[in-house]
């Protein structure tokens, strides 16, 4: 995970540029939601968000999907955010209680639908852009949330824990009971 001050290009003054990582499972598949131990590693394909804030309305652009999302804040409900991917958008604008909005663009190298977070990593790559403070737990667990309110699926912890705490070259033992690294 990281984020930076971006001033490059045509780039506006004031953008943060965000950048969170895929996972892969080695060990666990389908057993975070239920309090068992995984063992997912970080990758290094991710998603990145350039975000510039202000306004009442986020506007965000993906380059990996037709329509953008442009909905006002804060999100009532995320789950009816349209088109489908800015559920996600959604979701962590309203799991963060965002009262101001803004433009943004988002570019993945992750596989949509093969099996490597690209949800969790939108997700905590939006959080950090949007200006998420905390801790990887914490942000994790906002992620989790999110995803949540977007889906409508109880999801487990393993992919956004995955995401927002692994290390470049290293696998992660999570025990999801306590959510513990």
């Amino acid at each position: 995970m990281n984020a930076s001050p971006s001033s490059s290009g045509a780039e506006s003054a004031g953008a943060v540029r965000a950048w969170a990582p895929g996972r892969v499972n080695l060990i666990g598949d389908h057993v975070d939601y239920v309090g068992g131990l995984v063992l997912p590693m970080a990758v290094d394909l991710g998603t990145s968000v350039t975000f510039v804030p202000g306004g009442d309305r986020l506007r965000l652009r993906s380059a990996d999907e037709p329509d953008p999302v442009d909905i006002p804040v804060p999100v009532a409900d995320p789950a009816s955010v349209r088109p489908d991917w800015g559920r996600y958008v959604g979701g962590v604008a309203a799991e963060m209680g965002l009262t101001v909005g803004g433009r943004g663009s988002i570019s993945s190298t992750l596989p949509l639908g093969a099996g490597l977070s690209s949800s969790a990593s939108l997700e905590a790559a939006l959080a950090v852009a949007f200006g998420h403070p905390g801790p990887p737990g914490e942000l994790a667990r906002l992620c989790q949330r999110a995803e949540q309110a977007a889906s409508g699926v109880p999801c487990g912890i393993m992919d956004q824990l995955a995401v927002a705490a692994g290390v470049e070259g290293a696998a992660l033992l999570i025990d999801c009971r306590d959510e513990t690294v």
